[in-house]
């Protein structure tokens, strides 16, 4: 498959976005590293970013793509994204701050304690819960458990990325002039 160059200035344009938008997190505290506005604020990035590829390649192919070709160019760009935040994040919590994996392994179980205890998990099931959570956030920081976190969240948005490619596609009977 051709790639067209635009999936790597979009797709690359995406990543520093994330990039900045996870280092200013870092910035404001912790807090805003782990909280819920910036997982949205990614999660509206990549579908924005999965539009504006769909779109933009479509209108320079002269409006028709096929949707093996338009999906394999959304998911090009959504793993720029993916790896770029990764990359950040190994060299955030491993180079530049290795103490701050400890803080975001209390915020978030404490977080995660509050839910189960609302739920009514008590003793020491609850106890094995919390120490099972903080082993996968530890281990989500690390080089392996970073890949397996890349390949995972690939999947998930390789399904969304199916969605828009199929409203994105044009074949040549269908297509639209603008």
């Amino acid at each position: 498959m051709k790639i067209n160059q635009l999936v790597w200035q979009h797709g690359g344009l995406a990543a520093l976005i994330s990039v900045i938008l996870s280092l200013v997190a870092y910035i404001i505290g912790v807090e805003a590293l782990v909280g819920w506005p910036l997982g949205m604020a990614q999660f509206l990035l990549i579908i924005i970013t999965m539009i504006v590829v769909s779109r933009a390649i479509r209108a320079d192919e002269s409006g028709i793509i096929n949707f093996s070709r338009l999906l394999g160019h959304i998911m090009i760009s959504v793993v720029c994204i993916l790896v770029s935040s990764i990359v950040f994040n190994l060299v955030l919590f491993n180079l530049i701050d290795p103490e701050l994996i400890d803080t975001v392994a209390d915020i978030t179980l404490e977080r995660v304690e509050g839910m189960m205890e609302s739920f009514g998990l008590e003793g020491d099931l609850l106890e094995q819960t919390l120490s099972d959570t903080e082993l996968e956030i530890r281990k989500g920081y690390t080089l392996s458990g970073a890949i397996v976190g890349l390949l995972y969240t690939s999947a998930f948005w390789g399904l969304i990325a199916l969605i828009v490619a199929a409203i994105f596609k044009r074949s040549p009977e269908n297509k639209i002039n603008f």
